[in-house]
């Protein structure tokens, strides 16, 4: 009973403390009142650039119990209608039939790789946007127009999109027919198969993890009727990688990035008053690539294409390469592609040794 009645007198000293505090003058509260609305405004502004406007307002939307439809235009004065099931950021779509693959792909403008077969292997020739379907034809605008010389009206294309589930199965291409092509407006792409899968990559790539064990030498290409012993013996290459001490990447050294079976990527500076590549150009790509069994560097002489080029800045350019065809390397440059090449081999055989 007695600490019932101290308590009561405590929490009524609490209380009066409380109702004697001035009342909040209006600049305060109104600066209160501003910073809470700034916040807020702050965290509307992260979610929205986190998960997206359009995202965020077609979840709400899905979520009503109304079943309500969005309609969006599609940029070309239409009006194109958000089908219930889109997917959601990172998900693959859930299509029914080739009717539902296709109204995906013009409803959001999906992105399609085109890619065209040359030298035993597949070479991407553009990326456009899907625009509009006519029975078998696919219309598709240029997003990045890479080859224009690989599409020539008659040339058989893969066509590859973002994956796509139908009946726990995924699909993301199909194989057409280019029909006709405008440099200004795209292509018309007669469908010649089903929806199937294709993989994207048909080599796998493997970085790098130690500069020392590869080197290049690229030499861009003026004509189709190059003399590769004159090149090797008289001209100077215009990029070059010869890494000696940088074991792993730097970001401010030229070095490879990543190599498969079908090409190489790299970052590199081009020599002064040498040749810059830059994207289509031909190159002979001379590589070499140590071989620890052996214990010495294996000579690669490739006849190259660069698919890519992007100033990275401070004189770096990020270059990538397919590749061709193999050249024969003239027997007496084998050993002299590169300066110090049995040193080299040495050093990295014997590691203790090197000082």
């Amino acid at each position: 009973m007695i600490q019932s009645k101290v308590d009561s007198r405590f929490l009524g000293t609490i209380q009066d403390t409380f109702h004697g505090l001035p009342p909040m003058p209006g600049p305060v509260k109104n600066f209160f009142m501003f910073l809470a609305a700034g916040f807020l405004l702050l965290l509307i502004g992260y979610w929205l650039k986190k998960y997206g406007a359009k995202n965020f307002i077609l979840d709400l939307l899905k979520k009503t119990p109304f079943g309500v439809h969005v309609e969006n235009s599609d940029g070309e004065g239409r009006s194109v209608e958000t089908i219930g099931n889109v997917s959601r950021s990172g998900e693959p779509w859930k299509v029914s039939s080739d009717r539902d693959i296709l109204d995906k792909l013009v409803m959001s403008r999906m992105q399609v790789d085109v890619l065209v077969e040359r030298s035993g292997q597949r070479s991407l020739a553009a990326v456009a946007n899907a625009a509009s379907v006519e029975n078998l034809d696919v219309v598709v605008t240029f997003k990045d127009l890479v080859s224009d010389e690989l599409l020539v009206p008659g040339t058989q294309v893969k066509c590859i999109f973002p994956e796509m589930l139908r009946d726990s199965k995924k699909v993301n291409a199909f194989v057409g027919l280019i029909k006709s092509k405008s440099d200004t407006k795209g292509m018309v792409i007669t469908r010649r198969s089903s929806f199937g899968f294709i993989k994207r990559r048909v080599f796998a790539r493997r970085k790098v993890a130690d500069q020392r064990y590869i080197k290049i030498k690229i030499w861009r290409l003026e004509a189709e009727d190059y003399d590769v012993d004159f090149i090797l013996d008289n001209i100077e290459s215009d990029v070059l990688i010869d890494n000696r001490k940088f074991q792993t990447p730097n970001p401010s050294v030229p070095q490879v990035l990543d190599i498969s079976k079908g090409g190489i990527a790299l970052t590199a500076t081009f020599r002064e008053g040498g040749n810059v590549i830059s994207r289509n150009d031909k190159v002979l790509l001379c590589m070499l690539i140590y071989q620890p069994a052996r214990k010495t560097f294996q000579p690669h002489l490739i006849y190259a294409e660069s698919r890519a080029g992007r100033s990275m800045g401070r004189g770096m350019t990020r270059l990538s390469f397919q590749f061709l065809r193999s050249l024969a390397i003239p027997p007496r440059k084998r050993s002299t592609l590169f300066k110090g090449q049995a040193v080299m081999a040495m050093s990295l055989a014997h590691p203790e040794r090197e000082k």
